[in-house]
């Protein structure tokens, strides 16, 4: 765990460092273009600066935009005790802040983490999971989740998707702010087994509960039940169950498969 936790830092702050400077490189080459084409001198410094702080802004809330992406969610309506009892405990155990938690209104059975700092994520979970889960299924499936708040997958992911992944207009538009090394980290990113990878998300979360037949009873559970078109799909790595059917992630008979195992 505690090599996870240190990797999935490590890589944060690689993502960013390369993400700024592929902006900062676009807006360098742009400026350069503009110096050739004879433009007022004034002009290519100040589509330059334009490109850095539309970028800089846009940036700023991406939790929050990531969020708009998972649909209309509002804090927990009603009154769910076992919810925020299971979430206090289970924070309790891996020393994170208790993530604020939204309720999408759906049927499905699902449930998302976010944040690009641990102390101040966010559980996103559907009420068709809080209504049709036993204490034991909805515990494993929590602690799946904040097993990735814990050793810093969330942030990876989060931060993945919030420079190389999000888009900076409509979450539909993929309008990218980069142009030259974008593409290829892009394509890096979509086949990062450390960026997705349920079969480690699903052992971290047993290590939490120390009961393997918990999460085979959640992943059970979810089977066939997890779909939600409301979501972005863009966000899917988020997710416990991939919301879409865009992604290419391991099947639910594979994942019990590997939790028979341990």
């Amino acid at each position: 765990m505690e090599n996870w936790s240190e990797r999935n830092q490590q890589r944060v702050t690689s993502l960013t460092v390369m993400f700024w400077f592929s902006v900062l490189l676009t807006a360098a080459v742009l400026c350069v273009a503009g110096l050739l084409l004879n433009l007022p001198i004034w002009i290519p410094p100040l589509i330059a600066l334009t490109i850095v702080g539309w970028v800089a802004r846009s940036s700023r809330n991406t939790t929050r935009r990531l969020l708009a992406c998972c649909g209309e969610t509002a804090p927990p309506a009603g009154n769910y005790p076992r919810l925020n009892n299971l979430v206090d405990a289970l924070c309790l155990t891996t020393g994170i802040s208790t993530p604020e938690i939204r309720v999408l209104s759906s049927s499905a059975r699902n449930m998302a983490a976010i944040g690009r700092v641990p102390d101040r994520s966010i559980l996103i979970i559907t009420t068709g999971l809080l209504e049709n889960t036993t204490r034991v299924e909805l515990e494993a499936a929590l602690a799946n989740r904040i097993a990735q708040i814990s050793n810093h997958r969330v942030s990876l992911t989060t931060t993945a998707l919030s420079t190389f992944g999000l888009t900076l207009g409509s979450s539909r538009v993929q309008i990218w702010p980069f142009l030259l090394l974008g593409p290829v980290y892009r394509r890096q990113l979509a086949t990062d087994r450390y960026l997705s990878n349920d079969f480690l998300d699903d052992a971290a979360g047993v290590v939490l509960t120390r009961y393997p037949p918990g999460m085979i009873e959640a992943l059970e559970n979810l089977e066939n039940q997890h779909r939600l078109p409301e979501v972005d799909p863009v966000t899917a790595p988020l997710w416990l169950a991939d919301p879409s059917s865009e992604t290419e992630r391991p099947s639910f008979e594979a994942r019990i498969s590997s939790l028979r195992e341990i």
